[in-house]
């Protein structure tokens, strides 16, 4: 039998790390579980893991036959994850329910160093962990997820005066995803606020921001590096063509982005009560930690001045308003709630079982998020069923149609990973139904036309007929709605 002594110092030493790896563990079997759900990759996933498996199956390396306007690290992730699997639905993801997990233990230990408070960190670990916003996109292939972890790790070695390391995290950051470096002012800020001591000169202050400037010059020089041995296919040139919108909204978008940037933060519970009551308390910290200049009220203000600066500039310049450009706010949202929602139930007294109660009740309100995304059902992440039955029909291209010329409008990322790395028919990529008609104009041959449905191939359709094409459906086994065509002269 174990003596009591021996019993309290087990519980003593054990205690701080046992609650945190449990809940940890639920995120990893909840992560895990989302690789089982049977849904096609969305486009933007399609085109990273095509890209990726060119790295292990065509010998391209530095991606210089990809059409690349993302910086690299996410894909390499992926590229190994094929190398050592297989190219696959399933290893596309695989590297970012893994930084999906590492999140977690990072948003404990950045909530821990800031408030110096385990119960504040462990519930914010917790809502990350149920987070039906955080489920939706842990596993699929986006770079955002990896660009997250990258964040709150770079916050945390700032916060702890690992100024280099912290420097050094933030290029991998940018490395992963160049939005990302919306981030860098929030990492040097909290390193600033928590290494801060009284009497500090304005060189000492200096030099931190020095070492981690330097670090992060350095990973940036060698992504430059790396980008430059492309030539003259540059990720930074495409990057701002394609990305960089040029003006802020106009006065008629301003509810509609409203209304969208909204939509989604409802996903950060899945429970508007529920993300009402964090707000609150949020708001009351902020405003009694304004009184106590505290350094953990201070990383709080920081925290939250820098994401209201991160959702104005999403909200009034013209970005895209997809779903996963908040993903680098949640998390930091999260900490600001745990910690709110921990002080109201400290300053209302309310005893252990009735805070366990509220906890609880929390938990229940966000099990209907939960259970949707480990069904697949969440409206917002990867490809929601859009493009349910593309394997089928790729496999359907590859076995009847080989040495063919096939002609594609709206499938074209999609469709090039799941014909695979030795596609054997010819796609084409067609934009316009004019440019089609011109294609098949006085050709006597047979070609294909494929294309996201019967409705969306219709003015493609009149084109053609216009200059005496048949186009005859051609039938194929598999669910989906997409529809694929013979042409020919008639």
């Amino acid at each position: 039998m174990t003596p009591p002594a021996s019993r309290a110092r087990w519980k003593h030493l054990h205690a701080p790390v046992l609650l945190p790896a449990l809940v940890i563990l639920l995120g990893a079997l909840l992560r895990i579980a989302l690789l089982g759900v049977d849904v096609r990759l969305h486009p933007d996933e399609a085109l990273f893991a095509a890209q990726a498996r060119t790295v292990v199956t065509g010998g391209d390396a530095l991606l210089r036959g990809a059409d690349l306007d993302k910086p690299p690290l996410a894909i390499y992730s992926v590229a190994l994850s094929f190398a050592l699997l297989e190219p696959s639905e399933f290893a596309a993801r695989l590297p970012n329910v893994f930084a999906s997990v590492l999140t977690l233990a990072a948003l404990y230990r950045l909530t821990l160093a800031l408030s110096d408070d385990r119960i504040t960190a462990l519930l914010a670990a917790l809502l990350l962990a149920l987070s039906p916003y955080d489920l939706a996109f842990a596993a699929t292939a986006f770079t955002d997820v990896q660009a997250t972890l990258w964040a709150l790790v770079a916050a945390l070695l700032a916060a702890r005066g690992r100024w280099t390391l912290a420097g050094a995290v933030s290029a991998l950051m940018i490395a992963t995803k160049l939005n990302a470096a919306l981030a860098l002012p929030l990492v040097a800020a909290l390193g600033l606020a928590q290494t801060a001591h009284e009497g500090d000169s304005a060189r000492a202050i200096l030099a931190r921001l020095g070492r981690f400037a330097g670090a992060l010059a350095i990973g940036l020089a060698l992504l430059a590096v790396w980008d430059t041995a492309r030539s003259p296919q540059s990720f930074w040139a495409l990057n701002a063509a394609r990305n960089n919108p040029g003006r802020l909204i106009r006065s008629d978008e301003l509810l509609p982005r409203l209304e969208a940037w909204g939509g989604w933060l409802h996903h950060v519970t899945g429970a508007p009560l529920l993300n009402l009551v964090l707000l609150s308390g949020a708001i009351v910290n902020l405003g009694s930690g304004w009184r106590s200049r505290s350094r953990a009220a201070l990383a709080d203000w920081l925290i939250a001045t820098w994401a209201i600066a991160f959702l104005a500039a999403h909200w009034l310049i013209a970005v895209n308003t997809y779903d996963r450009y908040l993903h680098l706010l949640v998390p930091f949202l999260l900490l600001l709630g745990a910690r709110g929602a921990v002080r109201a139930v400290r300053a209302a007294r309310i005893p252990r079982a009735g805070a366990i109660g509220l906890l609880a009740l929390a938990l229940v309100a966000m099990a209907p998020g939960v259970i949707g995304a480990l069904r697949g059902e969440a409206r917002l992440g990867g490809d929601q069923g859009r493009h349910t039955g593309i394997d089928a029909l790729a496999a359907t291209i590859n076995r009847e149609l080989p040495g063919a010329v096939v002609y594609e409008n709206g499938l074209g990322w999609e469709l090039a990973f799941y014909l695979g790395d030795r596609p054997r028919a010819q796609i084409v990529h067609t934009p316009q139904p004019e440019a089609l008609a011109d294609e098949m104009a006085g050709r006597a041959d047979t070609r294909y036309f494929v294309t996201l449905s019967v409705e969306h191939a219709a003015p493609w359709l009149d084109a053609l007929a216009r200059i005496g094409i048949e186009a005859r459906r051609i039938e194929w086994d598999g669910p989906g709605e997409f529809a694929l065509y013979a042409l020919s002269a008639r």
